[in-house]
């Protein structure tokens, strides 16, 4: 198996499984395969570099300021 277009295993499976359920769902493949099951389908198109995956964008959270509760003078905490 050559992977040129994906740099490891488990982001290869990650994108053609995605496609692969493309593929069930209807969409037209974008090969010409000799197979007619979407899974080898979907690996076929990854492995030529049909299908590139999108990372998602990061957004930055808000910083949140903690407030910690004290004892105070003057108040009575029992």
């Amino acid at each position: 198996m050559e992977m040129q277009s994906v740099e490891n295993k488990f982001k290869f499976i990650s994108i053609a499984a995605a496609r692969c359920q493309q593929l069930q769902r209807g969409a037209r493949p974008r090969v010409e395969s000799r197979s007619r099951k979407p899974t080898t389908v979907a690996q076929e198109e990854v492995r030529q570099g049909l299908v590139v995956a999108r990372e998602p964008e990061v957004v930055e959270a808000p910083a949140q300021t903690s407030e910690v509760a004290t004892h105070t003078e003057g108040t009575d905490v029992e």
